[in-house]
């Protein structure tokens, strides 16, 4: 049913080689993904619970930053707007941002609330348990103000715009819809990769990116074993959110629904590691794609092995352009 005769490799080349001219604005839910490397071995005699001895510790930029962090290492400009906390995680978040180069200018310190943390502990491959530090609220309209401010100024030096929404409260459906409206003006595209229950705040993007558990839920309908119901729950979304649709289907491909056209793709994933950040790449991948004039089958196919790079390597990663070169040889 996933056909591969679709791609065409030395015309997704030719516009890997344009991602270097593209810059791209995000804007959404900025967190730091913390990972606890740990040796578990024995149970506690406390409870019958196992002992994690941890090893070693790292950081790496998660959510929205790690979409601009794999822009980045995919050759593009990036401009990021999100929330950060007067705290040390929103610090290093500023810090890791600075040394691949992404403008902090549309970062704002909120005082009432800390820096995302998604706190991983990790036995080898394997995590045992996330613990997760953050205040969910919407932002107050100050704020909103200010982004829709830095947002308008900047639309002339951008050429793609990715909603990175995780639900934490920055992105209000005012905020999405004037944001959406303005882009439209000026004949940008917009991208939205949000949450089940976010979906609509996005109506009238260009595209918008559900996988699909999130594609039920929004069309309240279980795909078929056999997805023969596929091009009736996707019209159906399409039609109620008035955009373009790449729902991502695990193993079994993805499907893309531009306009009425269905096409199907499969995935290039041959290991499988770790998912964790899969869907920031894939949604970067498909913005500078698109940026570079490619269609959104093709743009597609790019984010396709984009994200088989990152879900074989283990913790939130990105894909470089090296790599991504050298898994479409293979």
């Amino acid at each position: 049913m996933f056909k591969n005769d679709l791609i065409n490799k030395s015309n997704l080349v030719r516009l890997i080689n344009n991602f270097s001219k593209q810059s791209v604005l995000v804007i959404g839910d900025l967190m730091i993904d913390k990972y606890l490397w740990c040796d578990i071995n024995r149970i506690s005699p406390e409870a019958p619970v196992p002992v994690a001895l941890v090893k070693s510790e790292s950081y790496v930029l998660g959510g929205a930053a790690n979409v601009a962090n794999n822009l980045v290492a995919l050759g593009a400009t990036v401009n990021l707007v999100g929330l950060i906390g007067n705290d040390e995680p929103g610090r290093l978040l500023t810090k890791e941002l600075q040394t691949i180069n992404v403008s902090r200018d549309g970062l704002l310190v909120d005082l009432t609330r800390p820096t995302i943390i998604k706190q991983r502990v990790m036995c080898g491959a394997h995590q045992s348990i996330r613990i997760d530090y953050e205040d969910v609220k919407e932002i107050n309209q100050v704020e909103e103000k200010k982004i829709l401010n830095y947002v308008t100024n900047l639309l002339d030096k951008v050429k793609i715009i990715i909603f990175s929404d995780y639900a934490k409260g920055l992105i209000s459906e005012k905020l999405a819809q004037s944001i959406i409206a303005l882009a439209i003006q000026k004949n940008i595209k917009v991208l939205a990769d949000p949450t089940p229950n976010t979906f609509k705040k996005f109506s009238n993007s260009y595209l918008i990116k559900p996988n699909k558990k999130e594609a039920e839920a929004i069309a309240n309908e279980k795909f078929n074993k056999d997805y023969s119901n596929l091009s009736i729950i996707g019209e159906k979304i399409r039609s109620q959110l008035n955009s373009n649709l790449v729902i991502t289907l695990g193993k079994d491909g993805v499907a893309v629904f531009n306009e009425s056209k269905l096409s199907l793709l499969p995935t290039f994933a041959r290991e499988v590691y770790d998912v964790s950040g899969a869907g920031d790449t894939t949604i970067a991948a498909l913005a500078l794609s698109l940026a570079s004039g490619a269609s959104l089958e093709d743009a597609t196919a790019i984010g396709n092995y984009c994200a088989g790079v990152v879900v074989s390597k283990i913790g939130t990663a990105s894909c470089s352009l090296e790599e991504l070169l050298r898994v479409m040889q293979n």
